[in-house]
């Protein structure tokens, strides 16, 4: 092949290797979840419910530019052709039908444009701006706390998984160890060791760890479906998850925290709602100018005499509204006394719980360093017996119950691992 040929057939090759790597990426990349923070990240890129928050965010950005622009002159064209006909009515003006010359005047054609624009609204329009921006703190504020839950969501249910993923490689690996035995106990039996109902005990217990197994698998299976259902990943393949690790132990976040600052900005709002409410009742001044045709006749010499502009200010002054400023500040301070009850529940809710956790979590450590130390000895005692077993010394019945507690051991070894890893992250949320 000569050389010029074999450069552009390797940069096809290239170029093909590329684009396949581009379009499988992306697909495999899914399919290879096995982390917490692969599954974290996808749930976060694909949950509508944020995307929905980063919306509302930049709509309130937009909100901000809409008022600056309602503050700017704002032009509006009109147009009129109203006629107001008189009927039988005699030249000393009496009698016939039509409305009063003085009111009608025959009609009223109008075609003009006319400008306004307020005057001296620069607090207004400050508050304006501040009450926006709150706005936009408030959706930030949660949508990270929509991301907290979401991110609580996942995780609870990847351990959830994962403790199931566990029980399935602990049934498999007994089975196992259980099939192994099995040649050599019924060579035990053919030589008389053992009796033949014992090897049958040994036989349905074989066939009951495949029953688990195969319970166990569903189990996992059922789990990490439900743990790609929330997070939004396609993938139907059964692939094993890897442990997540611990989260440090952090302290407990205190007023600044994601869940108590959406009560720092309600209190925020409400003090921008109340000088809202006075700035309401504060004068007005509008500076108004039109121009155009206007006429109470539709003849054309009329109506190219009555061309011609005006301008001016219009002046707004509250004088009596019923008492209804009384009643904003009233329904202000209810809500004010609602947050402040929230917040005060929400602290102390928060202290006792990162209490109550830490407590848990140190009985869980002390827990798991207990049921080890049993599972050594749960171990080295099937080890034993299995020996024993060779040589007639132990029951098949007393080395089943010694593998049935070992399997109980290895169960609830598995359910502290994962209440453990809950009880942290439970407290590393309550950090944030």
């Amino acid at each position: 092949m000569p050389r010029a040929v074999r450069i552009i057939f390797c940069r096809w090759l290239a170029l093909g290797l590329l684009l396949g790597l581009l379009v499988s990426g992306p697909a495999r990349a899914q399919t290879e979840l096995r982390t917490l923070e692969e599954f974290l990240a996808l749930a976060r890129g694909t949950s509508p419910l944020l995307q929905d928050y980063a919306g509302q965010v930049a709509q309130n950005r937009l909100d901000s530019l809409r008022r600056a622009a309602q503050q700017r002159p704002q032009v509006v064209g009109n147009g009129a052709v109203v006629a107001a006909p008189i009927l039988g009515r005699n030249a000393a003006g009496e009698g016939g039908l039509g409305y009063d010359e003085a009111v009608s005047n025959g009609g009223n054609y109008a075609a003009y444009l006319s400008a306004t624009q307020p005057v001296l609204a620069g607090p207004v329009l400050r508050n304006d701006y501040r009450i926006l921006a709150s706005q936009g703190l408030v959706l930030r504020n949660t949508r990270q706390l929509a991301a907290l839950d979401l991110r609580r969501t996942i995780t609870d249910q990847f351990l959830t998984a994962y403790a199931a993923e566990q029980q399935w490689t602990y049934t498999q690996a007994l089975l196992r160890q259980l099939n192994q035995q099995d040649g050599l106990l019924r060579k035990l039996v053919n030589g008389g060791v053992f009796k033949q109902t014992q090897y049958l005990a040994f036989y349905a217990s074989v066939r009951n760890q495949e029953v688990l197994v195969r319970q166990a698998r569903l189990t996992y299976r059922r789990e990490l479906g439900t743990l790609r259902y929330l997070a939004g990943a396609a993938d139907t393949t059964l692939l094993l998850l890897r442990a997540p690790a611990a989260p440090t132990h952090r302290p407990l976040a205190g007023l600044n925290s994601v869940t108590q600052r959406q009560y720092s900005l309600d209190s925020i709002r409400l003090q921008l709602d109340r000088a809202a409410v006075d700035l309401s009742y504060r004068p007005r001044l509008n500076w108004v100018l039109d121009a155009g045709l206007q006429s109470a006749r539709a003849a054309p010499r009329y109506l190219g005499q009555n061309v011609g502009f005006s301008g001016g200010l219009a002046l707004t002054v509250p004088i009596f509204d019923g008492h209804q400023r009384q009643l904003s500040y009233a329904r202000l301070q209810v809500s004010e006394q609602t947050r402040t009850g929230y917040r005060r529940f929400l602290t102390v809710q928060r202290r006792q719980q990162y209490q109550q956790l830490t407590a848990l979590a140190r009985e869980s450590d002390e827990l798991l360093a207990s049921i080890r130390d049993q599972l050594r000895v749960a171990a080295a005692l099937v080890e034993a017996g299995r020996q024993q077993l060779t040589t007639g010394d132990l029951t098949i019945l007393d080395y089943l119950q010694l593998v049935s507690s070992y399997r109980a051991l290895q169960f609830s070894l598995t359910q502290a691992e994962t209440e453990r890893l809950r009880t942290l992250f439970a407290l590393d949320y309550l950090a944030e």
